[in-house]
């Protein structure tokens, strides 16, 4: 038998109990270090599951912070103007359509408009702020995982149903809706919708 390999197995029969001790130490070690590889890869894919798919990689929006610049401003350099207010307009993107199409036309994957409206939504004499979100069915589907997220009807239902609303579990539970409810939708500009 070779000298080494005499040696290494002298050793195991006569220190057994220290063998055992040595494998299980560095089994715990590697097991460990898997187990924590294993945490890190879930935790990171639920990280983008939850967090980074849920999100629009790229947003547009009509949101103006300055006034245009003013004829005196451009002829002059020494003129300033301060506490101008832009212009009151209606709000949105002019053409979305259009816009939409040209977006489609050179960006990989997939596009939705959305309009975003701070509201007040009322059921069962119970008044509840809300965001509201609205959307295209048709593309959210493609840019969201909102279908696979909704537990009870379908966003083929909202093309049925006018003014239909998708609320959350939490929202529901908090003004006791169910689905098929009718509640009424008032914004901050005082438009009231029945939805």
């Amino acid at each position: 038998m070779n000298l080494v390999l005499d040696i290494a197995v002298t050793h195991i029969r006569h220190r057994a109990r220290h063998t055992l001790v040595a494998v299980a130490g560095v089994a715990t070690g590697v097991g460990f270090s898997v187990m924590m590889a294993a945490l890190m890869q879930g935790s990171q894919e639920d990280f983008v599951r939850q967090l980074v798919n849920a999100l629009p990689h790229i947003s547009i929006t009509d949101e103006r912070r300055r006034a245009p610049p003013q004829p005196a401003e451009s002829a002059f350099d020494a003129a300033e103007i301060r506490g101008l207010k832009p212009e009151a307009r209606r709000r949105g993107i002019k053409n979305p359509l259009a816009t939409i199409a040209t977006l489609e036309s050179w960006v990989p994957g997939a596009v939705a408009p959305s309009v975003k409206v701070e509201a007040i939504l009322r059921y069962a004499a119970r008044d509840t702020g809300a965001s509201i979100i609205g959307i295209d069915p048709y593309r959210e589907a493609r840019v969201s995982e909102l279908v696979t997220q909704m537990r009870k009807g379908s966003l083929a239902s909202l093309y049925r149903a006018n003014n239909a609303i998708i609320i959350g579990d939490r929202l529901a539970e908090k003004v006791g809706a169910k689905i098929d409810a009718n509640m009424t939708v008032q914004t901050s500009s005082g438009v009231r919708i029945n939805a």
